[in-house]
């Protein structure tokens, strides 16, 4: 924690001496860059992030606080109709959490002005931005929105790089968008917070160009920056797929400052019981909805690139020649991986599905849940590639070197205990 002021300490009551409770300490807490995780990053459970904790987080510290809930930006990962159902979840986590301002971030903005609208509309989601525009050059939400608390008024206004204007909506200058808009508040207000969408570099440029503000918080600045101070301006941010949260605590009287720390949304905060039931709700979405493979938007990934011919064959093809190779297959963890996701309730959602199907969007491989029942788990194909050729003709080899296939799901986030030999033995055949 950076402490930018000094704020006067308890002291301890004497037993039996009864006090006045202690007024509510106006905080502000941003979120960021949440990219569409709504459970944390990764498959394991020691990694962090997720709407579970981050309102457990916010529960607890408005026990004894005035909690002012911000969100930067960058809570989607895509527009394919997967990545918008889980973006629109996302929103509704917020909504649960008491959001006051959601800035337009880069994932924002491609949606477009109509999806955008349709999702404020029908989430009443507080959109802001100072430097988001339409064709005509009119701003598409709030430049601004005000909070009053006891200790004071907050003013929080947002902003995107302008690298992200694109065919669907404008972006203007940042310092310039919210120098405009200070010309146009007529509320008093006691400080000025501004949420920015910008790299590390574009944020340090923003607080030096703007002393008249109290805070900038970013942002995609790959890892979240400690607080620290250039010149007046307190800079910190909220990134890195949610997994850590920006803390500001407003200091009252006549030099009004702050303190500020970064938190962790580690495994020490329990699942809130509203995201609990907002993540179920999302699941049964899915489960109807079915999205097909090239509905998920995952396709484009690194991950599964389309650059082969061949189709999927089938486990059950590639055992009709090679039987005790895939006996063998049968008592490994691959055989089972679509019974975890079952277990879980993960089964449904199509970032899970990648990994424990065999043929994820390929030609004759996983399609979706209920239409590729005999694609499930992580069969043969997985590792060696799409092999109907192979299967119809064994002179012609399979395409692609199994042994190079391993990270491709078994990457720091998913499987951050992977070490190559000793898992490599696990499925090991002739």
């Amino acid at each position: 924690m950076l402490l930018l002021s000094g704020c006067p300490q308890a002291g301890d009551d004497s037993e039996g001496v009864q006090t006045e409770p202690a007024e509510k300490q106006l905080k502000l807490v941003a979120s960021g860059d949440t990219q569409g995780w709504i459970m944390p990053c990764g498959c394991t459970s020691n990694q962090s992030g997720g709407l579970l904790r981050r309102g457990s987080y916010l529960k607890n510290l408005r026990k004894q606080n005035d909690v002012i809930f911000v969100d930067v930006g960058g809570a989607a990962d895509g527009t394919a109709p997967y990545q918008l159902e889980k973006f629109r979840s996302v929103l509704k986590g917020e909504q649960l959490m008491g959001i006051h301002a959601h800035n337009l971030g880069a994932a924002e903005i491609k949606f477009g002005k109509e999806i955008l609208d349709s999702l404020s509309e029908s989430l009443q989601v507080p959109f802001v931005s100072a430097n988001v525009l339409d064709f005509q050059g009119e701003l598409i939400f709030p430049a601004y929105r005000l909070y009053q608390g006891d200790e004071g008024t907050v003013l929080v206004t947002g902003v995107v790089s302008p690298r992200y204007s694109g065919l669907k909506l404008m972006v203007s200058d940042p310092a310039d968008a919210i120098f405009k808009m200070l010309e146009t508040v007529s509320e008093k207000y006691d400080w000025l917070i501004v949420l920015a969408y910008l790299d590390e570099g574009e944020l340090r440029g923003l607080a030096t160009t703007l002393p008249e503000a109290h805070a900038v918080i970013g942002g995609p600045t790959q890892q979240s920056l400690s607080p620290q101070m250039i010149g007046p301006v307190l800079v910190t941010s909220a990134t890195n797929k949610g997994k850590f949260l920006a803390e500001l605590d407003f200091q009252s009287g006549s030099k009004r400052s702050l303190n500020a720390k970064v938190v962790e949304m580690s495994p020490d905060f329990a699942d809130e019981s509203s995201q609990e039931k907002n993540l179920e709700v999302f699941r049964g979405i899915l489960a109807k909805k079915d999205f097909h493979a090239n509905e998920s938007g995952l396709l484009s990934n690194e991950r599964w690139p389309i650059t082969h011919s061949d189709q999927v064959a089938g486990t059950q093809t590639c055992r009709e020649c090679h039987t005790e190779t895939c006996d063998h297959w049968d008592q490994t963890g691959h055989a089972h991986a679509w019974e975890r996701l079952v277990a879980e309730g993960a089964h449904v959602d199509s970032y899970c599905q990648q990994c424990h199907t065999t043929g994820y969007g390929w030609e004759g491989g996983f399609v979706s849940a209920k239409l590729s029942t005999k694609r499930v788990n992580v069969g043969c194909e997985s590792c060696h590639g799409p092999s109907r050729e192979h299967s119809m003709n064994s002179s012609r080899p399979t395409t692609f070197d199994a042994q190079a296939q391993c990270l491709r799901c078994h990457d720091p986030e998913n499987s951050p205990k992977f070490q190559y030999d000793s898992y490599w033995e696990k499925i090991a055949h002739e």
